[in-house]
């Protein structure tokens, strides 16, 4: 029954409402419009009879059809005063959550903050426009040191010309910004906000990483003030709804986030940036698999907005699209005030004739295997003049696998297919004293599913007692570096050590003020910082970037290489960087040390097009999973044996094949990849998901990954 204070009910009215609700379906459910007073608009909350219980659903349209009414339900209560979601939103998520091929209601459901579908979320205007009170759940945003910019080089204003150009046209403009690392992308950023904000527009601001939120958030409330909101996936529930809210009712005008906040409920939008566009981060990896970078290129068109996407070294698909006039290129080729690109020095780990290994052996440098000879030179001379280290290592944790030596046996874990890592300690600033009072062998972690077993037991398979670790982690490097270089300060940043914010941006500005000798930490590391006293960045093993089964692996190494070495040599002090890897020849490697991204993108888009990877083509992967391994299977055959009558001479399929990790979390793994041009894979995918539930059984899963950027 509805409120008692809700409209009356008549019997008479035959309105019937399309309905979307936060359940995996086709469609809306239709439902009677029982009330004598006008329909709600589009994006109000309606609550719902589904079945024996009550769910709240988005007034999503009519219905124009008259189905058998005597099957329909009524409509119980409108729970909102006006539309909580903005038609161009609702407009915005329909379209990703058809190309994506995700159902619409868990779509709305995840680009809103966690509750406001609830069917006991009565009243949430109300509750909203009071805000969440002081505590702990109130958002502070501290105004980062000011990046003292008086006057901008001829690059930044050239650039910042061509972007207010586009704003003043009010319409939709895609800009490749090209701008090496310390060319001052950040500035123009800023400027080009400014432009925007004068023309009475808002503006979205997207970032890859939390890690960066709160940097790139402080910048813009130096320059700017209030008015500006932060949204991402680490804040709390009442911080998300409370950022979210003053967003919807126009009180910030600018939104710093990472990928979630492309669905801000922002309206007059005039630009939207993407900063390190070519960001792996951007793409979703479960659920609804989105790719924001492109969605904001969606968005910006559907809001006649100018996108702006920036980077130092682009996505191979943004510079092709920039240079066949797809996006306007700009390109910033210098570095402002007294920075200068690096020096580039490979070190060669090979044991063959040339490499590392095969010269006269350092006697003590050989004892860890991440640490060569001229790297340990480097960071001692670099030490010696009060300059810092960086360290870049994609790995987390102490060792990458533990075995016995006796019989072979190597830990992996019960619920997945993978190798456990050795866990020692999650401490993120380490000093020797720390070291000498630390006796806890640690913990066996899965880095998928999350389960932890005891650290160096004894082996599970014979018995033996003499367990062993191999690999390293930045763990492993943080604590060893204190043995080679005593009297100095680590700090080691990665998942394991900064899963709260502060305590990130807390060593951060220790970093840049010069409390700490050296960084160690992965990919959180590479991009968007700018330490001023860093002279000198080891790179410990880039090869692992190369060594995957995936079409763009050398574009990742040469770009997590290129990024981690320009944040040297930012200022004055002049930058060197050390790559050791067993690599050396690879094309990735030798341009990323000559800073020759033209060079790279032309090698590797002679690769791709032979083969018709993208931007040449598309991929669509079909992926299944299920507990039982043999259902899993016969499910993907059945979808191949399908797609297989009806693909066309523009479509390949490849596959079914297991995962390469093909058991995560107990559940089998298998994939489908549909290969070609873009209208004929989507038109065989959409076939394909119009009949899964009849080629498909209850207990597999099967999901579509539009433009995949993980096969694993």
């Amino acid at each position: 029954m509805a409120d008692s204070n809700g409209p009356e009910r008549t019997r008479q009215c035959p309105t019937l409402l399309n309905c979307i609700v936060p359940i995996h379906l086709k469609g809306p459910l239709t439902y009677r419009w029982p009330f004598d007073v006008p329909v709600p608009k589009r994006g109000t909350r309606l609550l719902l009879p589904l079945g024996p219980r009550r769910i709240t659903g988005i007034m999503w349209g009519l219905e124009k059809e008259f189905p058998d009414e005597k099957r329909l339900k009524d409509v119980i209560e409108v729970m909102d005063q006006r539309p909580l979601i903005p038609e161009g939103l609702l407009d915005f998520i329909g379209w990703a959550s058809s190309y994506y091929y995700y159902p619409l209601g868990p779509a709305i459901s995840e680009a809103l903050p966690a509750g406001f579908l609830s069917a006991t979320a009565s009243g949430l205007e109300q509750t909203l426009a009071k805000g969440i009170g002081p505590g702990k759940s109130r958002m502070n945003i501290p105004d980062w040191e000011s990046l003292h910019i008086k006057s901008l080089s001829p690059e930044q204003e050239e650039a910042l010309c061509r972007i207010s150009t586009a704003l003043s046209a009010a319409t939709f403009s895609p800009i490749l910004l090209f701008g090496i690392t310390g060319s001052g992308k950040t500035e123009v950023y800023l400027r080009a906000v400014q432009r925007c904000l004068e023309m009475n527009k808002s503006a979205l601001i997207l970032v890859p990483e939390i890690s960066m939120t709160g940097q790139i958030a402080g910048w813009f409330r130096a320059r700017f003030g209030d008015g500006l909101s932060l949204l991402h996936s680490g804040l709390t529930r009442q911080q998300k709804r409370d950022q979210w809210w003053k967003i919807r009712t126009g009180e910030s005008r600018i939104v710093v986030g990472a990928r979630s906040a492309i669905f801000a409920p922002l309206s007059d939008i005039g630009l939207i940036i993407v900063d390190e566009e070519h960001d792996s981060s951007y793409k979703q990896e479960e659920k609804f698999r989105y790719n924001a970078r492109d969605l904001a290129l969606v968005r910006g068109r559907m809001e006649g907005a100018t996108v702006i996407l920036g980077s130092g070294t682009p996505s191979v698909a943004s510079y092709h699209n920039a240079l066949i006039g797809k996006y306007q290129l700009i390109e910033m080729k210098n570095r402002v005030g007294e920075g200068r690109l690096p020096l580039v020095d490979i070190v060669d780990r090979r044991k063959g004739a040339g490499g590392q290994k095969s010269r006269k052996k350092a006697p003590r440098a050989q004892e860890v295997e991440w640490l060569s000879e001229p790297l340990r030179k480097a960071i001692k001379d670099t030490l010696d003049r009060g300059r810092q280290v960086l360290l870049f290592l994609n790995r987390r944790g102490f060792a990458t696998y533990v075995f016995c030596p006796e019989c072979g046996h190597v830990f992996k874990c019960s619920s997945c297919d993978v190798v456990l890592a050795w866990h020692r300690k999650n401490k993120a600033l380490i000093r020797k004293e720390d070291l000498e009072k630390f006796k806890s062998p640690g913990l066996l972690c899965c880095h998928y599913c999350g389960q932890t077993y005891p650290a160096l037991p004894a082996c599970e398979k014979c018995g033996g007692q003499a367990v062993k670790a191999s690999g390293f982690g930045t763990e492993k490097v943080a604590q060893e570096f204190l043995d080679y270089f005593p009297g100095t300060t680590v700090a080691r940043i990665d998942r394991d050590t900064v899963s709260k914010r502060k305590k990130l941006e807390g060593l951060l500005k220790a970093f840049r003020k010069g409390e700490i000798d050296c960084l160690v930490g992965t990919q959180m590391i590479t991009k968007g910082h700018d330490f001023p006293n860093l002279s000198l960045v080891g790179v410990l093993w880039p090869d692992l970037a190369l060594n995957v089964p995936e079409y763009f692996s050398a574009e990742r190494t040469f770009q997590l290489v290129s990024q981690v070495a320009g944040r040297a040599g930012r200022s004055s002090v002049p930058g060197r960087v050390v790559i050791q890897t067993f690599m050396p020849d690879h094309y990735s490697m030798l341009f990323a040390t000559r800073h020759d991204f033209p060079g790279f993108f032309k090698t590797e888009t002679l690769l791709r097009k032979r083969l018709g990877y993208p931007p040449f083509g598309r991929i669509i992967n079909i992926r299944f999973s299920g507990t039982k391994k043999a259902a899993v299977e016969q499910a993907s055959r059945q979808v191949y044996s399908f797609a297989a009558k009806r693909k066309d001479r523009e479509t390949e399929i490849l596959g079914p094949v297991q995962s390469p990790k093909a058991r995560i979390k107990s559940r089998y793994r298998y994939q489908l990849l549909l290969k070609g041009s873009m209208n004929a894979v989507r038109r065989l995918c959409s076939e394909i998901d119009r009949t899964l539930e009849t080629l498909v059984p209850s207990n597999v899963r099967v999901e579509m990954d539009v433009d995949p950027l993980n096969f694993m």
